[in-house]
This record gives structure tokens, C-alpha cells and sequence, in this order.
């Protein structure tokens, strides 16, 4: 495994505390986990949040997962979305309303028309911003397929009487579970800007072998008796990613990675590494 990964600027920090400001302004959380590593995605940052407010769950890019990976995610309070496809609001809008429901009535036995406001919050990259566009049916807030994207918190309007805040993701300020960390890193949660891609992706061929034996041999066609070192050699000739006769270590590194977080390499979740 990879040294120690820490990664927590400045700005999630900030975050942390405008999410504990701007709570008190909503009814419900919307809680984003990424299905390639659920349970690696929940932030004990955020438990003292979901004390506070109902807490609807979002598990996002269940494309990327074989479904049957994710059966304890199958509950009233989870909702299970597809990273690719716009999906109606009816069903979150329905679980809202559910959620709510008692809300919902007080205020409208006053002669209120509820307005309800609910705060997106995940870590990075886990498709908060995506699934918000969706709820909106259009592109409101920026996207991407790496950290960080979001700097900046949002108000958007789903109709007339329920508004999503968009916050930035935030991991833990010291990630000392380090498989938990590399889980993270694997699925683009943490920036690889700040990472040793080379050994991170390495340890991504070893550990998907774990979990699915043959998956890598069957996706670069490799033989499966090979060490990570020697398959990550064999991808790079595979793949074409050699100049002048040496291993483009780095190229080579986001090919594997880009693979895996694009599911073109297993199916498996990777909690089964915890």
C-alpha cells in the first residue's frame, strides 16, 4: 500500500462550518455515497449533521457496480441512482415528501404552502452537482469527473416550493483508516494531483484482483500469474504507452485508473476490501 493519504485544504474546512451555519435554513440532508465504496464514503464529519435533520441517501453510479454488491442499500431511506442517466425527481420528491410528511401537514393545516429546503453533502466527486442538475432538469451548478470541483455553496430551485444547496465535498480532516483512504483515492474522491499515481494504481491492480480475480488479465489481456509490477509493465505495451523504448509510468497510471472508475474493469465494490 501506498504512504499514508491525507488531503483536507483549507476550503473544506470553511465547508464544514458553512454546512453547521446553513443547516438551521434546512429541512432535510441529502447524503451522496458513491456505490463503487459506500461505506468508505461516509464522513464522520457529517454524523453530528444527520443528528440534526432527516437524512435522505443517495447512492450514486450504481452503473458502475454490480447491483447485488449493494442489497443493505435497499431501504426506505436510500435512494440508488445511475451516474449516466437523468432520472425524474418524482422518486427523490416522493421520498422528501414521506420524509416530511409531518411537516408537511402542521404547515398546511395553517394554511401554509411548504416550501422545503433541503443541503447536498457528500465527499468529493461523489456527484453532488450531477444530481442536482438532474432534480433541476438543467445545468445549474458546475460538474466534473474529479475533486474539488465545487468551491462554492448554491441555491438551486427544483420547483417552486423545494430548493437543493449545492456545498463542495469534504473528507475527513485526518484519514486514519488507511484503507478507507485508499478507497477513496481509488474512485477519484481525493485529487491526483497530490498523489503518487504510479504506486496508487499498483496497488488498485493488486486489490481488484482481490476482489475479482482475473478481472485485470481479462480487461488488458495479461497473463493473472504476474506481480503488480510486472502487470503494470505489461499494460503499458498492452495499451502502447512506451516512448523510446521506456514505460510511460505516468500515462500508463491514469489508463488503469480511468479504467476502474469507469467500470471497465470490474463490477466489484470495493468495501469488500474493508
Amino acid at each position: 500500500m501506498t504512504a499514508k493519504i491525507s488531503w483536507f485544504p483549507g476550503h473544506m474546512a470553511q465547508t464544514l462550518r458553512s454546512i453547521d451555519k446553513e443547516l438551521k435554513l434546512c429541512d432535510l440532508i441529502i447524503y451522496m455515497l458513491d456505490a463503487r465504496a459506500p461505506k468508505s464514503c461516509f464522513n464522520p464529519e457529517y454524523e453530528k449533521f444527520c443528528e440534526r435533520k432527516p437524512t435522505l441517501f443517495v447512492v450514486n453510479k450504481v452503473d458502475l457496480v454490480d447491483r447485488a454488491e449493494l442489497k443493505e442499500f435497499n431501504k426506505p431511506n436510500y435512494i440508488l441512482k445511475n451516474s449516466t442517466r437523468n432520472f425524474s425527481s418524482k422518486q427523490v420528491l416522493d421520498k422528501v415528501n414521506e420524509i416530511l410528511a409531518e411537516k408537511i401537514a402542521r404547515q398546511r393545516a395553517k394554511g401554509i404552502s411548504p416550501i422545503l429546503r433541503a443541503v447536498v453533502i457528500g465527499v468529493t466527486n461523489s456527484g453532488k452537482s450531477t444530481f442536482i442538475n438532474s432534480m433541476a432538469n438543467k445545468a445549474k451548478t458546475l460538474t466534473g469527473n474529479k475533486a474539488g470541483v465545487t468551491r462554492t455553496k448554491q441555491w438551486v430551485a427544483v420547483s417552486d416550493n423545494f430548493w437543493l444547496l449545492d456545498m463542495p465535498g469534504t473528507l475527513y480532516p485526518n484519514l486514519e483508516n488507511a484503507r478507507v483512504a485508499q478507497n477513496l483515492a481509488y474512485i477519484g474522491a481525493i485529487k491526483d494531483d497530490i498523489l503518487d499515481i504510479v504506486s496508487l494504481s499498483k496497488d488498485l491492480l493488486l486489490d481488484l484482483i482481490k476482489i475479482n480475480a482475473g478481472s485485470v488479465a481479462n480487461r488488458f489481456g495479461i497473463k493473472e500469474t504476474l506481480n503488480a509490477d510486472e502487470m503494470f509493465s505489461q499494460i503499458a505495451l498492452k495499451r502502447g504507452c512506451v516512448a523510446r523504448g521506456k514505460v510511460d509510468e505516468i500515462r500508463t497510471a491514469r489508463l488503469i485508473l480511468d479504467d476502474y472508475r469507469s467500470g471497465k474493469i470490474t463490477k466489484k465494490c470495493l468495501d469488500a476490501l474493508i
